[in-house]
C-alpha cells in the first residue's frame, strides 16, 4: 500500500504581465494558505517520505512553505521539470522513476492545473473532486505495492482538502 498527496500550487500573483508564466510568484493570499495547509497536514501526522515538484516558482514556493510546517528541510524537495504542466503521462513517468531502494510509502507532488484535477480522477476512477482549486491537497491511498505499479483505478481518495475547509485562523 502507497500513498501519493497531490497538492496543487497557491495562489500566484498575476501583476507582472510580462513574467514568464514560469516565474510567477506567489500572492499574498498564497503565501499566507500554504502554510495553514501545511499545518492542517501537521496536525493530522500527514509527512510524506519525498516531496516533489515542479521546477516553476509558484509550485516550489508552495512546496517550501508546507515542508517547513512538517518540519521537512527544504532540500529535501526534489524539482521536476516534467511536472510543470503535466499531463497524466508526465505523473506516470515520475513516479514509476521513484526509487524504490528509498523505500518511500508516501510521496507528495506539488504541481498544476488541469493535470493535477485529472490524475486525481484517473487515479481514483471517480468524481470525488469537482473542482481542484489552488492549494487544494488530495490524499490518495493506492492500492499498489510499487510505484511501478501505479495505474488506472489503483487508488481511492482519502482526504480531499481546499483552503475554505480550513477553520479560520
Amino acid at each position: 500500500m502507497k500513498t501519493l498527496t497531490l497538492a496543487r500550487h497557491a495562489k500566484s500573483d498575476w501583476h507582472l504581465p510580462d513574467l514568464a508564466d514560469h516565474d510567477r510568484p506567489l500572492n499574498k493570499r498564497g503565501l499566507a494558505t500554504a502554510p495553514q495547509i501545511g499545518s492542517y497536514l501537521e496536525k493530522r501526522g500527514i509527512k510524506p517520505d519525498i516531496l516533489l515538484s515542479s521546477t516553476a516558482l509558484r509550485a516550489l514556493s508552495t512546496a517550501k512553505l508546507i515542508a517547513a510546517t512538517l518540519n521537512i528541510k527544504p532540500e529535501k524537495i526534489q524539482p521536476v521539470d516534467d511536472l510543470y504542466l503535466a499531463s497524466i503521462p508526465d505523473y506516470q513517468r515520475v513516479i514509476t522513476g521513484i526509487d524504490e531502494a528509498a523505500s518511500a510509502s508516501h510521496v507528495m507532488i506539488f504541481s498544476h492545473n488541469p493535470g493535477t484535477h485529472k490524475f486525481a480522477h484517473y487515479l481514483t476512477g471517480g468524481n470525488e473532486i469537482d473542482r481542484f482549486v489552488t492549494c487544494s491537497v488530495a490524499i490518495i491511498e493506492l492500492n499498489i505495492n510499487y510505484w511501478g505499479e501505479i495505474g488506472p483505478d489503483c487508488g481511492r481518495l482519502k482526504q480531499f482538502i481546499t483552503p475554505r475547509d480550513l477553520p479560520p485562523v
